[in-house]
């Protein structure tokens, strides 16, 4: 499926109320979200530097991450793509190099793959060579996704949280 003029971007205020919507949408599927909708509507400024502080100093025990947002038609936020620029011990786990989300309204339609896709030529551009990407084992679609861009699975490992972890890699050069 063609996605119209779909591009990576840095979060930015231009896009705020489309990210908030959707961030209402992630709270009515699973019902948490790292930021409250209302606080990021006051204080989204201040959202902005912690994913700015995020790839140049982050938190103890984290890695240095990039965030980018997919956007289409040059106004709505159809979902995420984080990349984490090293692995620690727990992103070897769980986690991988990538992580990427699409807002459940935009689902089934594509942005998936894409997404994962650009975040793959972000993550080259990075410097990353060897990529993992995880995902939970009952997750077919993100399952499909990984391998339609490229994915090996290296094997599935129990994270004790009730469901395996599947852990695919897609080498340098590929």
């Amino acid at each position: 499926m063609r996605q119209p003029d779909a591009f990576l971007t840095r979060p930015h205020e231009r896009w705020k109320d489309s990210y908030i919507d959707a961030v209402y949408e992630y709270i009515r599927e699973k019902g948490a979200v790292n930021w409250h909708p209302e606080i990021l509507r006051k204080r989204f400024g201040e959202y902005l530097k912690v994913v700015e502080q995020m790839e140049r100093d982050p938190l103890a025990g984290m890695a240095p991450s990039s965030l980018f947002w997919l956007i289409a038609d040059g106004r709505a936020y159809i979902g995420d793509v984080e990349l984490r620029h090293h692995l620690n011990d727990s992103l070897e786990r769980f986690g991988g190099h990538i992580g990427y989300k699409i807002r459940p309204s935009f689902r089934r339609r594509g942005y998936g793959a894409l997404i994962c896709r650009l975040g793959i030529r972000k993550a080259r551009l990075l410097g990353i060579g060897d990529i993992l990407i995880t995902c939970d084992d009952d997750n077919i679609g993100s399952a499909k996704i990984i391998e339609a861009n490229g994915g090996v699975l290296q094997d599935l490992i129990d994270n004790k949280r009730g469901v395996l972890t599947r852990r695919y890699w897609i080498r340098a050069g590929e």
